[in-house]
């Protein structure tokens, strides 16, 4: 049985030629496949293999990087879900023309909670917005999920007409595929006057993952190598 690991660290790094290389050697040692992101700001992951083999370049990748606390989404697949391994330098590990520079203190008002805590808290009194993409939404979503009609998450920075319509004091749940998305959302949230802001853990893959789930999902989630959960 194969497995797909998906994970993301914001955390300042330096010499990314270098380290590109080191990542690079560690994937070609195990033949794992799929796609790893690097920038100033941090790591993002989606690699595909046999389980033993992707937990032996994960224990490897940590000699460059520290991965302490990183939650990482493992589901299984049928085949090696990527065709090859890419280990590429950006900007930023995912796009929105905002980079991360300090993530504790950004991150000052944006709370992650687990797939139990989340299904607590949908029975609240809260504002909940989808940060995907509209065909993602289209797809499936949470009962009463706000959709923000986004081509791309960089679109999500021309919504300010939307949020001005919500309650800025009101508690807020984000969440999206994996969790990185919401990262960078809940911060911008956060800049906007948002101050209780709450992030689904690990995303929508985590809680559907979960033995904790309930009813409150609706429909199916694409995710990133185009497979469909359900």
């Amino acid at each position: 049985m194969m497995y797909v690991y998906s994970f993301y660290k914001f955390h300042k790094l330096g010499n990314l030629s270098s380290l590109k290389e080191e990542i690079l050697r560690y994937m070609n040692k195990y033949s794992i496949k799929g796609t790893i992101l690097l920038s100033h700001e941090g790591i993002n992951v989606n690699i595909s293999q046999e389980k033993y083999l992707l937990d032996l370049s994960i224990k490897d990748m940590n000699e460059s990087i520290n991965l302490t606390n990183v939650f990482i989404n493992k589901t299984k697949s049928k085949e090696i879900a990527f065709q090859k391994i890419k280990v590429k330098i950006k900007n930023e590990i995912i796009r929105f023309n905002y980079s991360i520079n300090n993530y504790s203190k950004q991150k000052k008002h944006l709370k992650s909670i687990s797939p139990g805590k989340w299904e607590q808290l949908l029975d609240e009194d809260i504002q909940l917005i989808d940060m995907r993409n509209s065909f993602e939404y289209s797809l499936g979503t949470f009962k009463n999920a706000i959709g923000l009609r986004l081509k791309d998450f960089t679109d999500l920075k021309d919504r300010s007409s939307d949020f001005d319509m919500l309650d800025k004091n009101k508690k807020t749940a984000i969440f999206c595929t994996g969790g990185i998305r919401c990262e960078k959302a809940g911060i911008y949230l956060n800049e906007l006057g948002f101050n209780k802001v709450y992030q689904l853990d690990g995303g929508i893959i985590n809680y559907l993952n979960s033995s904790e789930k309930a009813d409150k999902w609706i429909g199916n989630c694409f995710v990133f190598d185009d497979r469909i959960f359900y």
